[in-house]
């Protein structure tokens, strides 16, 4: 069985920091009660990871979506100009601002196509976030984040889905496994992995834009194989594909190009994706079966 992905010698930033750790809960978009917490913390640096995440895409529920993932963005970046514009402030942008793509892979300059209410609030939370920083000189960028997994994720999300499935399914509390279209790709990193990225581009001497991943494709069966593999088990004999499940829209060709993140950063993904998916599956595995 494999040992848990974590690195201690990244956690080392946080020893000190743990017992001061303070939580409080509430709504981004709620610009009173931000301001409050803002206001009474003055932080010197913000890591802007709310956000109204959908697996699948939904328009019933666009608005929503679209100002979850713009106006926390903005109330960030508002109260950083007024009240304390030493600020630094990282936000969390998405591998589906480019949507639509016309070249694979994608960096920092690859035009953005956006075609689903969250990667258009992305896009917009991006925008305004250059152009705080070229208008009123502040430190703030966006992380373009690709797709990021770990046993923490939640199981609306395909690889903790398939995760989870084969633990249940080896100790007999499910039988079969639902999905779509499994000869989809995705470039899929550890979290933990994009987390240090995050901190590494507020410490930066001037703020600028990351485009965050591996570089590398997997398809949903590769994904399939390393899970239920891992247990002994040959997925063909649990996963059944529903055409329902097929989204219509999807994304294809969205992969990292790192190059930049490499070179200023210092940065590159540490955990390869068998390694990740087999302690994910371990940690459901360990956990089902106390159940």
């Amino acid at each position: 069985m494999p040992q848990a992905v974590e690195d201690p010698n990244r956690l080392w930033r946080l020893s000190g920091f743990i017992e001061k750790l303070q939580l409080h809960y509430f709504d981004v978009t709620d610009f009173e009660k931000l301001a409050s917490l803002f206001l009474n913390c003055l932080p010197s640096e913000i890591y802007h990871l709310a956000s109204r995440v959908e697996p699948r895409v939904i328009f019933e529920e666009e608005r929503g979506i679209f100002e979850a993932n713009f106006h926390g963005a903005y109330n960030f970046l508002y109260l950083m100009k007024k009240y304390k514009p030493s600020c630094r402030l990282y936000c969390a942008g998405s591998s589906l601002m480019f949507g639509a793509v016309d070249s694979s892979p994608q960096n920092e300059d690859t035009p953005m196509n956006p075609t689903t209410p969250y990667g258009i609030g992305k896009v917009a939370a991006h925008h305004f976030v250059r152009m705080y920083r070229e208008a009123h000189g502040m430190f703030a960028c966006t992380g373009i984040l690709f797709n990021h997994e770990s046993p923490r994720r939640d199981v609306n999300f395909l690889p903790r889905k398939i995760s989870l499935a084969a633990a249940n399914i080896k100790v007999g509390r499910q039988e079969k496994l639902l999905l779509g279209d499994i000869e989809l790709k995705r470039d899929w990193a550890y979290a933990g992995d994009v987390v240090e990225s995050m901190w590494l581009m507020l410490q930066q001497e001037r703020p600028e834009d990351f485009v965050i991943g591996t570089s590398q494709l997997h398809s949903i069966r590769d994904v399939l194989d390393i899970a239920f593999g891992y247990l002994g088990l040959t997925w063909k004999d649990y996963v059944i594909q529903d055409p329902s499940l097929v989204r219509n829209i999807e994304y294809v060709n969205l992969c990292a190009d790192i190059s930049k993140a490499k070179s200023k950063l210092g940065w590159a993904p540490s955990v390869k994706l068998r390694e990740l998916i087999e302690n994910m599956v371990q940690n459901d595995f360990e956990r089902v079966a106390k159940q």
